[in-house]
């Protein structure tokens, strides 16, 4: 679901703002690219690494805002055909240059793969050019202009330059610029065209001591020239404003013209990205907006048939009131007499209206006074089921109007982005923590087995290995302290399950473990070692162990964490699986769901469900999972 501006509209960045953010993102140039993302209609997601400084994603939302954000942003699962495009020519493509386009709203990426470059427009609907040289490959929308053309084909053509152009931007450059302007030009239109748009423009004009309706002629161009270059080559300090502890504004560096409270961030990417998040609310759901229009239609409706309830209630009771007086007058009336409490009669239809007691009745000269109240009673009663059963549809539809809030609700809980977790370096292997807390690490393969024992493995920690050919070292951390048993078994599983023997279906395996100052990768002399093997000195230990394992999430250090360990294992929430004939994508996307619905019954973070689960892809299920396929137990 895309993201709409709310409280307020949203200013794009100006030339100045991209002018600072582009001396950041200076920080990721030599990186890589990993991925893009389309997340809505406006906004993409560029995914780089290595990291820098914590951060590697870039956020641009092409309505005007882009930053290096240390957050995990929500991606969809199913890529737009625009971010295909991007992954296809920019994947693993190094970061080579990033640059502005003078001093307009237009970021340039330069990239190491054939002449490529992505421009990002932050201006009019915004938009991202895929070139190649200067030919157009791709384009986040197409769009004609009176003198350009955005698609795929045709040779890219930057926007008219909205300001004269400079050879650099110091004081002469900027004055020479400025002296081949109409004198009577205006000096806001000056400021917009250096990329000094608000909130810059009211600082540039209170420096100056002039209106936004001043010409040039008025200030003098060497007055304008210094003040332009002066703010264009401010250092960075990057701020936020608040007015009621909510932030509405930014800036590259503090403004004295804004009366508001100000507050000093890290970088000019928190400052973007803090403002970008005060503002951003999901779009109207129309069915929500319907619903509440229903709502109030019903209840308009309630309050006449109340209001008509209690008024034929009024007129029965009045006519009970004066029972034998309507009589009387009803008698006279039938005889072709009249009387002077009477308004009008009409013989043809029957109906009399006459007053009582201030109030007008309107009357059946065919029926008796207590046959009239009885009428009117009857009425009342209708008019009151007809209240009781909008009162019953009300209930639906607020019902229905409550469900879906709440679903609003969960989709900007699970849309909001959160802060990355920490990547352990443990992380790398598959890995889980024991019943006593102790840390369990194994390899993924040849290479991993290798640097597990080379390069994490002390002489006090167990390595295990099932006893056949094939399997993954696994090695229980001790920290110099002597295991428990328990912790010694749920290695024992762990390395029998990853091993040929899970591939093969076997139920049990045997286990060995040792020390790891038994561990060498060098055989004695005139003995030869296979490559990926390890020389096993002294005693072994054995085990007879059965082969299976919970795939669940595990409290860690850092929150919740997805893991593959012994079912025994302390976990959150979990799936039990054993060797089967389940494919392990099949098993992984009922993994998924099991672990989701775990979750929103047992894990409450902050009031709400822990978000883990929807950050959790099938990709990752299976890559916690042991070789070979599956059985589920339900």
């Amino acid at each position: 679901m895309p993201w709409s501006w709310g409280r307020g509209k949203m200013r794009g960045m100006t030339g100045l703002d991209l002018l600072h953010m582009v001396g950041e993102l200076k920080l990721i140039e030599e990186t890589f690219v990993k991925k893009f993302y389309s997340m809505d209609g406006n906004t993409l997601s560029l995914t780089f690494h290595p990291e820098r400084e914590g951060r590697r994603e870039l956020l641009i939302d092409v309505r005007g805002a882009l930053f290096l954000t240390r957050l995990r942003w929500s991606k969809p699962q199913v890529p737009s055909p625009f971010a295909m495009v991007l992954r296809k020519h920019l994947e693993n493509a190094r970061v080579e240059r990033i640059s502005q386009m003078g001093l307009e709203r237009i970021l340039i990426l330069e990239f190491s793969k054939n002449d490529l470059k992505l421009l990002i427009e932050l201006f009019g609907g915004g938009n991202v050019i895929l070139l190649s040289g200067d030919v157009i490959l791709a384009t986040l929308r197409r769009a004609e202009y009176r003198d350009r053309e955005l698609r795929a084909g045709v040779t890219y053509k930057p926007p008219p330059a909205r300001g004269p152009e400079l050879d650099d931007l110091s004081e002469d450059s900027i004055l020479r610029a400025i002296e081949q302007l109409p004198r009577d030009e205006r000096v806001s239109k000056v400021m917009i065209s250096f990329g000094l748009g608000p909130p810059y423009l009211d600082e540039a004009l209170s420096m100056l001591g002039c209106g936004a309706e001043s010409r040039i002629s008025d200030v003098g161009p060497g007055a304008i020239a210094r003040l332009i270059s002066e703010l264009l080559s401010r250092e960075t300090e990057p701020s936020v404003y608040l007015r009621d502890g909510e932030i509405v504004e930014y800036s590259a560096f503090p403004l004295k013209s804004l009366a508001l409270e100000i507050r000093r961030v890290e970088t000019f990417s928190d400052a973007v990205e803090s403002y970008y998040l005060s503002k951003r609310s999901l779009p109207e759901d129309r069915r929500v907006t319907s619903l509440e229009r229903e709502i109030e239609r019903q209840l308009s409706l309630k309050s006449e048939y109340l209001s008509s309830y209690e008024r034929f209630k009024r007129i029965g009771d009045l006519i009970m009131m004066h029972l034998h007086e309507i009589d009387d007058l009803l008698a006279i009336l039938r005889a072709g007499g009249s009387s002077g409490g009477v308004k009008s009669i009409d013989r043809r239809s029957g109906k009399v209206i006459a007053i009582f007691d201030g109030e007008e009745i309107e009357l059946d000269l065919r029926r008796s006074a207590s046959e009239n109240a009885a009428d009117y009673y009857n009425k009342a009663k209708k008019m009151r089921e007809k209240a009781s059963r909008v009162d019953q549809a009300i209930s639906q539809l607020e019902e229905r109007l409550r469900s879906m809030r709440s679903s609003a609700e969960r989709e900007l809980l699970r849309l909001e982005p959160r802060p990355r977790r920490r990547v352990r370096w443990y992380e790398r292997f598959r890995w889980f923590y024991t019943s006593s807390k102790l840390l369990v690490i194994c390899g993924r393969d040849a290479q991993t087995n290798s640097e597990i024992v080379n390069r994490y493995m002390s002489d006090d920690d167990l390595f295990f290995h099932v006893d056949m050919p094939g399997g993954a070292v696994v090695v229980l951390k001790t920290g110099g302290a002597e295991p428990d048993r328990k912790s010694i078994e749920q290695a024992a599983v762990a390395a029998a399950s990853f091993s040929r023997a899970w591939r093969e279906g076997f139920s049990h395996a045997d286990v060995y473990y040792v020390r790891g100052s038994q561990v060498s990768k060098h055989a004695p002399p005139g003995m030869y070692l296979p490559r990926g093997s390890f020389y096993i000195s002294g005693e072994r230990n054995y085990l007879r162990v059965k082969l299976e394992l919970a795939v669940g999430l595990q409290e860690t250090p850092d929150g919740l964490k997805l893991t593959s360990a012994p079912p025994d294992a302390p976990f959150i929430c979990s799936v039990r699986i054993r060797p089967g004939s389940m494919s392990k994508e099949e098993a992984a996307i009922r993994i998924k769901n099991k672990l989701a619905s775990c979750l929103e019954r047992n894990v409450k973070i902050s009031g709400s469900p822990e978000p883990l689960v929807d950050e959790l892809g099938v990709e990752e299920i299976v890559r916690s999972m042991p070789p070979g396929r599956v059985e589920l137990e339900e």
